[in-house]
This record gives C-alpha cells, sequence and structure tokens, in this order.
C-alpha cells in the first residue's frame, strides 16, 4: 500500500513535535530528559570530528560530560529545518542551527552548524535513533 500525502503530514506533524520537545530540554540542560529522546536500543552517531559513536551508553556518556560544562544557554535556534518521512514509522530531518552557550566558567561560546537526525516510531513515541552533526567555522 502506497505512502498517502495525509500519512505523510501526520508523520511531519508528530517528528516535528518531538523535535521542538527535543531542543526544550536541550536548552533545559536536563540531560536525562534529552537521552530520553533517544532510541537506546538502536541509537548512533556521526560526531563533528569524523568519528561515530555506536552506543547509547557510550553516547551519553560524552553528552554527560560535555553538558557538565554549560551553565545556560542564551539561545538555541534551529532553522532550515526539513523533515521528509520515509514511511509511517520513520523520517530524517535535517537543519541547520546556532547555539549561545555560556560556559561554567562564565565564558560565552557561539556554535554554527547542521544535523541530520533520524527519527523512528516506537510504542507510539518518536525516538532518534541517529545523529549527524557538524560545525561550521
Amino acid at each position: 500500500m502506497p505512502f498517502l500525502a495525509n500519512e505523510a503530514q501526520q508523520v511531519i506533524t508528530s517528528v516535528n513535535q518531538a523535535f521542538d520537545e527535543l531542543a526544550t530540554v536541550a536548552k533545559s540542560l536536563n540531560t536525562d530528559a534529552y537521552l530520553n529522546c533517544l532510541d537506546k536500543d538502536n541509537f548512533t552517531a556521526l560526531n563533528p570530528d569524523g568519528t561515530v559513536t555506536h552506543s547509547f551508553e557510550d553516547f551519553a556518556t560524552t553528552y554527560r560530560q560535555q553538558i557538565a560544562f554549560c551553565r545556560q544557554y542564551n539561545s538555541l535556534v534551529f532553522d532550515n529545518v526539513k523533515i521528509t518521512p520515509i514511511n509511517a514509522t520513520t523520517a530524517i530531518l535535517v537543519n541547520q542551527f546556532t547555539a549561545e552557550v555560556v560556559l561554567e566558567s562564565g565564558d560565552v561560546v557561539i556554535s554554527k552548524g547542521a544535523g541530520t537526525q533520524v527519527w523512528t516510531l516506537s510504542n507510539d513515541l518518536w525516538k532518534l535513533v541517529s545523529i549527524s552533526s557538524s560545525i561550521k567555522s
């Protein structure tokens, strides 16, 4: 049975809501809530430095270490977002981002880049199964 336009729009709407939740918890620096947006059993990532992470546990450890240096987000803006449904349970989201973060040291860091995310529907929840990111210099 073909993937219908109204089904595709439902996927786009649902993934957009999940992405908005992800952005909200990321800005709040709530590590557990952020990691809860990921599919712990099927997660993999392409890191900005060109390395890969094939386990949720490894990603979570690195994420927790990085977030420990952050005091707050002054801003986190996503633009040029496109969600492409593959089928009723899988979608790809591509975006550009700009983040301004205050570190525990008081220094302010601005980061710009782009990301690709693969989302999957599991037990009625959209979860990230893959994240790829790049940083603009």
